[in-house]
């Protein structure tokens, strides 16, 4: 009888924990794999060059007569809108436009034709202003680069654009459930990238010293971002390009 507690007791004993990174990850521990993993942030790395690059490309291609003007009189159309306006009310234009870009660029498929035409079209304008002042467009283009909300509000663009291309991978996987937990946390970085470079923006038009400045939180705040993405990243499991 003491012989078979023993075998009984030493059987419940024998039973193995799986190793922990064979366990369950907590749901919050999920959303973090798939949004930092290296599938992920490689598809973002290649649309921020592709949106680099085709924004210079399109100030420096030449405009035709007939598009100069078109496109030098909706430059000037948005520039008499925005210099009628200050704080709040410039914070609010800026933010609800490219809000309505952002949340566009979301759709699969339909998101990334409406951001590349977005990004060319906005080197188009930027040229047809500096034509306008006797400047090359692609001078312009890359002092747009330099000012801090520039790299903010693209940013946020980037995240839009590779929230719709995992969308349509996890479509073709069939794993859109366990994406849309994430895609809920793009939505909310996104909304918090548009309103830091609306600000940033406004700040920039109202005191343009002030707006150089702001690179000083601006380039702690990016070598913070990296230091948390390398961490997490170390820490994710394993997903793929999800």
């Amino acid at each position: 009888m003491d012989r078979f507690v023993y075998q009984q007791r030493g059987s419940r004993n024998d039973v193995t924990t799986p190793p922990e990174s064979q366990q369950a990850a907590p749901g919050g521990k999920k959303v973090l794999d798939r949004l930092f993993g290296e599938g992920r942030l490689l598809t973002a790395v290649i649309i921020l060059v592709v949106e680099l690059a085709l924004l210079l490309i399109a100030t420096s291609v030449p405009l035709g007569s007939a598009s100069q003007q078109a496109l030098q009189g909706e430059a000037n159309n948005l520039s008499s809108t925005v210099s009628g306006l200050t704080g709040p009310g410039l914070f609010f234009y800026i933010f609800t436009h490219n809000a309505e870009i952002a949340y566009a660029e979301m759709v699969p498929v339909l998101g990334a034709i409406i951001w590349l035409g977005s990004i060319f079209v906005t080197g188009q304008l930027i040229q047809a202003a500096a034509v306008a002042n006797g400047e090359p467009g692609i001078l312009y283009g890359t002092a747009t680069l330099i000012l801090p909300f520039s790299i903010v509000e693209l940013s946020a663009y980037v995240v839009a654009v590779t929230s719709g291309t995992m969308l349509l991978v996890s479509l073709a996987k069939h794993t859109l459930r366990q994406e849309a937990r994430v895609l809920a946390l793009e939505v909310g970085l996104v909304a918090a990238l548009l309103s830091t470079a609306a600000a940033m923006e406004t700040i920039t038009i109202e005191d343009p010293y002030l707006g150089l400045a702001l690179w000083v939180p601006t380039g702690f705040a990016i070598i913070l971002l990296v230091k948390v993405v390398r961490r997490v990243a170390r820490q994710a499991a394993p997903v793929g390009l999800l």
